[in-house]
């Protein structure tokens, strides 16, 4: 017998014929009666065993994971506002994936892209073998630049230059070329980018786009170091490229069109870096714990810090020549997904294709932001467009607020010109 049968036959006893409580035998009401046994229909309408809670819940929880599922891919959140809702909450969110930005008019567009004319311009890519790296150079050689990607693997990058001259020979006055290089090896980005210059007269385009999300770690479980000591992520995401931009400069400064333009390709993980910012000492910067996106998140807003203290430099010495800007090209569908050892493998695989099918931008949508701040030279001396940090597509959002202080875009500067020193 049940404990609602069991209770239900101790009130029975107590009752009287007439409904009336023997008061003799209980101090009972009628009342309290009638408020037990509705209290006891509810106990015998609930799961009565582990089980049966568990199964309930689980069905509670599929079905609402199920009506959320149909929901955001109904199109209805977007059409409703919802999702433009949702990525204006905060500055790291806005552009990220494009029911975000539903509604919005875009600050640049395709159309717009392929109305310019980059004949006689040249452009060197870093990473330019794969993801929107190469969206960009491809669409560069379209419209008639020059273009040189930078790749770490030979193999790669001559597959990539091969299909970009492929697919634009019959239609395009471009051209593409490779050069191989680690950005993680300071020595070989000197020798590499010293051989790179000799061969221009001018550089109008400087796309500092390689990174890596994580280089894992070493056999003692720490981060793992570059060649040169310097925590890996770090070395690959910044420094390599602060080099670069440093060998390069005074090509840039032989730019004969309005402006030449340096685009820095950061990351919203920029919004989640350390505490301190950026480290800016070598102790601190190898040292960090591990397991975390914060490593790369470091090294996306030093790209930040790169792009505004490149900027104040340049105007203390009254050059206007050289625009530099950074961009996040938001969640694109691109091959960073599967090498981001940080991400659980129950999302990777076919759940991962589903969400960069039907959720992210394309490689060719997260280029956009990327070849507006490098082609649309007319466009970007009209409106200033320097030292600003970008979204898709074309929205200018406020980085975190490590990215305003000056004295950290000067210590940062400092740091890494001692490690390239």
């Amino acid at each position: 017998m049940s404990a609602a049968e069991i209770t239900t036959a101790m009130l029975s006893r107590l009752q009287k014929d007439d409904g009336k409580i023997n008061k003799e035998d209980a101090e009972l009401t009628s009342d309290d009666v009638a408020f037990l046994q509705k209290q006891l229909q509810a106990y015998d309408n609930l799961p009565t065993s582990c089980q049966d809670k568990t199964l309930n819940g689980l069905s509670f929880c599929l079905q609402a994971v199920l009506i959320l599922f149909l929901l955001l891919f109904s199109g209805i959140p977007t059409k409703m506002g919802l999702l433009r809702w949702v990525g204006s909450l905060s500055e790291m969110q806005k552009g990220a994936i494009p029911s975000f930005n539903h509604g919005l008019e875009p600050g640049f567009t395709f159309e717009a892209l392929d109305r310019l004319d980059l004949s006689g311009q040249s452009a060197l890519v870093t990473g330019g073998n794969s993801g929107v790296g190469f969206e960009t150079a491809k669409y560069l050689v379209k419209l008639g630049a020059s273009t040189t990607i930078l790749c770490r693997n030979e193999e790669r990058c001559t597959d990539a230059a091969q299909a970009i001259e492929s697919e634009s020979k019959s239609s395009s006055s471009g051209s593409i070329a490779t050069l191989v290089v680690d950005m993680s090896d300071l020595k070989a980005v000197r020798i590499a980018t010293k051989s790179y210059a000799q061969s221009i007269r001018s550089l109008d385009m400087l796309f500092l786009n390689a990174g890596i999300v994580s280089a894992g770690t070493d056999s003692t479980g720490k981060l793992k170091l570059s060649v040169d000591g310097i925590e890996k992520v770090f070395a690959t995401n910044h420094v390599g490229h602060q080099l670069l931009y440093s060998l390069l400069e005074s090509k840039l400064l032989q730019t004969k069109t309005l402006a030449a333009r340096v685009v820095l390709t950061s990351s919203a993980s920029s919004f989640q870096s350390y505490d301190y910012g950026v480290a800016t000492d070598l102790e601190t910067l190898n040292g960090a714990p591990v397991g975390s996106m914060k490593p790369y998140g470091q090294s996306k807003l030093a790209q930040i810090l790169f792009a505004k203290e490149l900027t104040r430099r340049l105007a203390e010495k009254k050059e206007k020549k050289i625009l530099v800007n950074a961009y996040h090209p938001g969640c694109a569908a691109t091959a960073i997904w599967a090498k981001n050892d940080l991400i659980p493998s129950f999302l990777q695989g076919p759940m991962m294709r589903f969400f960069q099918k039907n959720v992210m931008w394309s490689q060719k949508d997260g280029a956009l932001t990327m070849l507006w701040l490098g082609a649309a030279v007319e466009d970007l001396v009209a409106k200033d467009v320097r030292g600003k940090y970008w979204h898709p597509q074309a929205q200018e959002v406020i980085p975190q607020p490590w990215a305003h202080d000056v004295t950290l875009q000067k210590e940062v500067w400092k740091f890494t010109d001692a490690l390239l020193r």
